[in-house]
């Protein structure tokens, strides 16, 4: 059972690889916000210097970010101002986004990618930018974070959340409706 949304074709294509029959059915779709004032206030602040330290959990968030950026500031200013400021990723999938965007990470957070690991590493290079002081934006997902948030400040940091998107039900519950039977029923491995 793969309860997947974005990438459901690919993790099917797996389990079948490996000989399993794939029953997928999403679990959440992730919903973009209406009005984005955070992601706005964000560019701004990131675009005056405000920022020391941008914080990105997801792929979809980094995207999500830099597309709202460039439609009130095109060109070359948003990759500009992205490179002078400390990136921290979470893991593979917002690296990946700002190595095809060419701007410089900082710190990655190592397996298994959590946020504890990842301020685990910002602490560990905090001769470069010690987050006491520090101006700290941090990229959510879906719900606010607020043991991340909540520990940067514990270190000294002012933090500015960047809501991109929310999660909510797929449109259609008949499939995770469908999923959540076969496993009760015992008919999923």
């Amino acid at each position: 059972l793969s309860l997947e949304s974005r990438r459901a074709t690919e993790v099917a294509t797996l389990i079948t690889k490996y000989g399993g029959r794939p029953v997928v059915a999403p679990a959440l779709r992730e919903v973009p916000l209406e009005s984005n004032t955070a992601a706005v206030d964000f560019a701004a602040a990131l675009l005056l210097g405000d920022i020391d330290i941008g914080v990105f959990l997801t792929g979809v968030g980094v995207r999500a970010i830099v597309e709202i950026f460039e439609q009130a500031h095109p060109g070359e200013a948003i990759r500009d101002a992205l490179s002078r400021i400390k990136v921290a990723v979470r893991g593979p999938k917002p690296a990946a986004v700002f190595r095809e965007l060419g701007i410089p990470i900082w710190v990655t957070a190592p397996e298994p990618n959590t946020w504890r690991e990842l301020l685990a590493a910002i602490e560990t290079r905090a001769d470069e930018a010690p987050l006491a002081g520090a101006r700290v934006a941090v990229q959510e997902y879906g719900v606010p974070n607020q043991q991340l948030i909540d520990a940067l400040l514990a270190r000294g940091a002012s933090v500015l959340p960047v809501p991109v998107y929310r999660w909510a039900l797929p449109d259609d519950l008949d499939r995770l409706r469908g999923a959540v039977g076969a496993v009760a029923g015992g008919s999923i491995d």
